[in-house]
């Protein structure tokens, strides 16, 4: 049965936020910015030798992917509480305010640099979703370093004991391997809570597929080597075994590894454990540090390639078995995983029930209202179902306004039960997009294979399609078992 209900939905106001809890939040944000700049920059001062850059600085990098995930923290008093991080860690490890000031100048601007042009950069960019993703990436690290490199070298060059060009060149290098390996990790970073799940999906995978451990096997072999062999050679050990973990990695995952071994490759060579057998100057450094950061452009392009196939993939295959106006399973992918499900219940001696639903005068919708209102009463109708359902119980849509249902391990009586309950809920109106509602009802047929001797899926939906259309006789709106 259909019918029309004239209601209205005043829309909910608007509640504007106090004055107090503006300045809370604005206060939080900074707090949040504040400790994360200087608790990063105090890590970096401790890898500074006297008179020269830190050798490993992931401040900006971190700073520069916060305000790119959370524009909201780049206001004035997140540029306000990042600078006062910034000299807070300098002053408290010693550095003269002087310097302490050219320094946390030249980190803001190239902090600044990137973020302008972050602002004109895709979401899905930043995300790395698409193939070209990276190379956006290498040019905001270029462009950030860049700034930094400018406004660092024109105030620090002396304090650097190095004329201006090779101060900037240093300065540059040392910045764009921080944003090229840091800035993926930032950007990709699940949630805490997602964090968790991604950690728990990866040990689940390599549990049911232990090879997957090989290719961070072969990059520990990789590092090993280089560490034994050294020479200028030794930072290129390490690029098959990445480029396998990129293909059989998470992007994330991947993102994180490349950081890990730019990290290590530059404290390594730092303290003499790798011995790139170099001239003791600066030149051999910034090419070393130019070299590490297009270095890990590669696995994570890579990456980024592999991700946006697997969702292409991904998306070709929810689209070849999905219904496109309701998103639940077409008729063909049905029936080709119910079949899973009864031969599997079958070989665990448990019953599984079939229900085929029909909306009751469905086509008086579309001759009354539309086809737009006849497609949101399916739309509806299916995500009420879906919703109420188990995760193992399948739902497909076989055509027009008719669907099946398919629950393992319920018998007859569960079964009515779960009838019932999809035929109250698919009762509640459907509200339109002009305001209109409409009432629907269904009539829902059961069947079960426990004991029926029904081997195969067609048989259980046929006896199920029966008691539908005997449902349908008796009145519709109703629930009726198969005898």
């Amino acid at each position: 049965m259909v019918g029309q209900v004239r209601h209205s939905t005043p829309g909910a106001p608007a509640v504007a936020e106090s004055p107090f809890a503006t300045l809370r939040r604005l206060a939080l944000q900074a707090l949040l910015v504040a400790c994360v700049v200087f608790a990063a920059s105090g890590l970096g001062i401790l890898t500074r030798p006297e008179h020269q850059l830190a050798s490993f600085w992931p401040t900006n990098a971190l700073l520069l992917g916060l305000f790119a995930r959370r524009p909201a923290l780049a206001s004035p008093a997140g540029w306000a509480a990042a600078a006062l991080g910034y000299v807070a860690a300098d002053l408290l490890t010693g550095t003269s305010l002087p310097t302490t000031l050219r320094l946390t100048m030249a980190n803001l601007a190239g902090v600044l640099a990137g973020y302008l042009l972050f602002r004109h950069v895709r979401h899905e960019d930043r995300r790395l979703q698409h193939p070209l993703s990276m190379l956006w990436v290498l040019a905001v690290s270029a462009v950030a370093a860049l700034g930094a490199a400018l406004a660092g070298s024109l105030s620090s060059h002396a304090m650097m004991r190095m004329g201006f060009l090779t101060a900037s060149g240093f300065w540059f290098s040392a910045e764009l391997v921080s944003y090229v390996a840091i800035l993926p990790v930032v950007l990709l970073a699940p949630t805490p809570a997602g964090f968790v799940r991604t950690l728990r999906g990866q040990l689940g995978r390599i549990r049911q597929r232990p090879a997957l451990l090989l290719p961070g096997v072969a990059l520990g072999l990789a590092i090993l080597l280089g560490v034994l062999i050294g020479g200028p050679g030794a930072i290129a050990f390490p690029v098959p075994a990445l480029l396998w973990c990129a293909l059989a990695y998470r992007l994330f995952t991947t993102a994180v590894v490349t950081l890990l071994l730019c990290m290590w490759t530059l404290i390594a060579i730092a303290t003499g454990l790798i011995d790139l057998q170099l001239e003791a100057t600066v030149q051999p450094v910034i090419s070393l540090r130019m070299g590490m950061a297009l270095l890990a452009v590669a696995p994570l392009t890579v990456a980024s390639v592999n991700a946006a196939r697997n969702h292409l993939l991904a998306s070709l295959n929810h689209a070849a078995d999905h219904d496109a106006l309701t998103a639940v399973l077409n008729r063909s992918a049905f029936l080709r995983r119910g079949r899973q499900r009864l031969d599997q219940a079958r070989g665990d001696g448990t019953p599984v029930a079939a229900m085929m639903l029909d909306i009751d005068h469905f086509k008086s919708v579309n001759d009354r209202h539309g086809h737009a209102a006849g497609d949101a009463v399916l739309a509806a109708f299916a995500q009420r179902v879906r919703t109420h359902l188990r995760e193992d119980g399948l739902f497909g849509r076989f055509g027009g306004e008719e669907f099946a249902v398919l629950l393992p391990g319920v018998d007859a009586d569960a079964a009515l039960a779960v009838g019932e309950r999809l035929r109250h809920i698919a009762s509640e109106a459907v509200l339109l997009d002009d305001g209109r509602a409409l009432d629907v009802t269904v009539s829902v047929g059961v069947a079960v294979s426990s004991g029926s001797g029904l081997d195969r899926l067609e048989d259980l939906l046929h006896q199920a399609d029966n008691a539908l259309y005997r449902a349908k006789a008796m009145g519709r709106n109703r629930v009726i078992a198969s005898s």
